[in-house]
């Protein structure tokens, strides 16, 4: 059996497979550990820094007597809502269901 020129070559600079390998072996790790350095500064982070939500008053909306408060609907309901002038309202039939037990 004969064996082609590419079956008999060696690998040269071998060195560098060895490191590629090896970078590709412990990429979890690497991963894992980057992550729990990016975890841990972002939580240091958020430990020194003052956040909106912590202020006292963001959380009391108490408008002054001359303003109007949230706590209310602007419109009629559509009671003035013009309607075309070919619809009809048209009143479905009352549903209902079974129920097995």
């Amino acid at each position: 059996m004969a064996f082609g020129s590419i079956e008999l070559t060696t690998i040269s600079r071998a060195q560098d497979y060895t490191i590629v390998k090896h970078n590709e072996d412990n990429k979890g790790f690497v991963d894992q550990t980057n992550f729990s350095q990016q975890m841990q500064k972002t939580t240091q982070q958020r430990l020194q820094e003052v956040h909106s939500s912590d202020d006292a008053q963001w959380h009391q909306q108490n408008p002054d007597a001359k303003e109007k408060g949230s706590n209310e609907y602007q419109g009629d309901g559509g009671r003035n809502r013009k309607r075309e002038a070919g619809s009809k309202m048209v009143i479905k039939g009352q549903g209902g269901f079974d129920m097995k037990i």
